[in-house]
């Protein structure tokens, strides 16, 4: 089958969990089906930018026109926030080529994915009659966008762009045959907040590739740890973007490493390195900084690591890096807001404090035969719950249950769908859908 996917920005190179996951789950689609993914970049000023990600896997990212570079720019410069995706909805032109190229190639695709609800207006209006539409969430972006936009200037042109993120998600999960979440609690909370069935929603969630995490032994960890020159210091990891939900939950984390009297290293690996840390106070401990690093490394440092830290304290979906800590055998210390997206028990330490944070090392669980009773249990989840290859499996069923699937099917199910809301009907008080 001939598959498009929808994003609003280049998927490669693979800086962040966004990325991870489009790499991730159509490389593995791709070995069966013709993939093509079309991107609108802001950040892409100058060309068309054509490449291969596998056989059957194409990416084509279209540089923004003029007109909406310009745009974008206008709206950071006004209210502090970057809002390329939410722009995309109603108020960009689109570039000539982009209009025309994505018109004929969503035109000939069978399955129509709009990756995120920003361009799902455009390419679920450009599928044939008989196309399979998806709406493939990574959050519920109405909240997500809400935070995002929160403390920004211009109230009143920001509350406006969180109305549009609500009727532009709204769409897209009631025009879509089907849609997909990262999570039970996200899902849930789609059927709520836009009145659709929960049935339609499947929880595809994020993942890892658990193949390229084979268990270290002592003498390979030692060797890593002679080389980052810790000796036998506690080595802590924390992976993460700049996105704003992850540098927040690093220096809440370290505040509370330092209230419990952690005195070993945390080795924190992505563009959170790049973050603004002014006013953060002096730690009892090492940080090293690695920035972005090739995967050896990453692998390295996670697979060496004595536990990893899941204190988290905002954002949607669920987190890239939990699933990379379970894949590589960490002792992970989380707390509830962390710990989502799992239902399984035992496969992690609670810390919800500084108190109950001091007890585990004091204690020094990860040396313990519990704490590889819970390693053992987490690498176990992974392989059996979260490996991309099963998640794209699943995403795969909902266009591939049968090959009869038939033009006729996907009719009725569009005469039976709600109609597309108009922009007269107001998003529900946000105030109170927040709570």
């Amino acid at each position: 089958m001939k598959i498009v996917v929808l994003s609003t920005f280049d998927i490669t190179p693979v800086r962040d969990g966004g990325q991870t996951r489009y790499v991730s789950v159509y490389k593995n689609i791709a070995k069966e089906h013709d993939v093509t993914l079309i991107a609108y970049d802001f950040k892409q000023t100058d060309h068309i930018r054509r490449y291969k990600l596998a056989d059957r896997f194409d990416v084509i990212v279209f540089p923004a026109a003029p007109g909406d570079q310009h745009h974008v720019w206008h709206i950071m410069e006004k209210t502090r926030r970057l809002a390329h995706d939410v722009l995309c909805i109603r108020e960009y032109h689109f570039s000539d080529e982009f209009v025309r190229d994505a018109r004929q190639i969503i035109g000939a695709a069978d399955v129509v994915i709009s990756s995120h609800p920003y361009l799902a207006l455009l390419g679920f209006g450009f599928a044939k009659r008989n196309a399979i539409k998806i709406y493939e969430a990574h959050n519920v972006e109405f909240d997500i966008k809400e935070q995002h936009f929160r403390g920004g200037l211009g109230a009143a042109q920001l509350d406006s762009f969180v109305d549009t993120v609500y009727h532009g998600e709204r769409m897209a999960c009631r025009e879509a045959n089907f849609v997909t979440a990262v999570s039970a609690h996200d899902a849930d909370r789609m059927a709520q907040l836009y009145d659709v069935p929960r049935s339609n929603i499947t929880v595809a969630p994020n993942g890892v590739d658990c193949s390229q995490y084979p268990i270290w032994d002592k003498a390979s960890r030692d060797e890593l740890r002679s080389k980052l020159q810790i000796g036998d210091k506690t080595l802590a990891v924390f992976l993460g973007s700049g996105y704003g939900p992850n540098v927040e939950s690093y220096s809440k984390a370290r505040l509370l490493l330092a209230e419990a009297g952690f005195d070993g290293a945390v080795a924190l690996i992505g563009s959170i390195a790049q973050a603004d840390r002014t006013g953060w106070p002096d730690v009892p401990f090492d940080e090293l900084w690695f920035d972005y690093v090739e995967d050896d490394l990453k692998i390295a440092l996670l697979s060496s690591a004595d536990i990893a830290l899941q204190l988290l304290f905002s954002g949607g979906g669920t987190n890239l890096k939990l699933f990379d800590y379970m894949a590589a055998g960490c002792l992970i210390v989380a707390n509830d807001f962390g710990a989502r997206g799992v239902s399984a028990d035992g496969w992690h330490v609670t810390a919800q404090n500084a108190s109950e944070l001091q007890t585990l090392l004091r204690e020094r669980v990860w040396e313990t035969e519990r704490g590889e009773a819970i390693r053992a249990k987490a690498r176990a989840i992974a392989k059996e719950q979260f490996d991309w290859s099963i998640i794209a499996e699943k995403i795969t069923s909902l266009f591939c249950p049968s090959m009869d699937f038939a033009a006729s099917d996907i009719a009725a199910a569009d005469a039976a769908a709600p109609a597309i809301a108009d922009d007269s009907e107001q998003a529900p008080n946000r105030e109170a859908l927040s709570a």
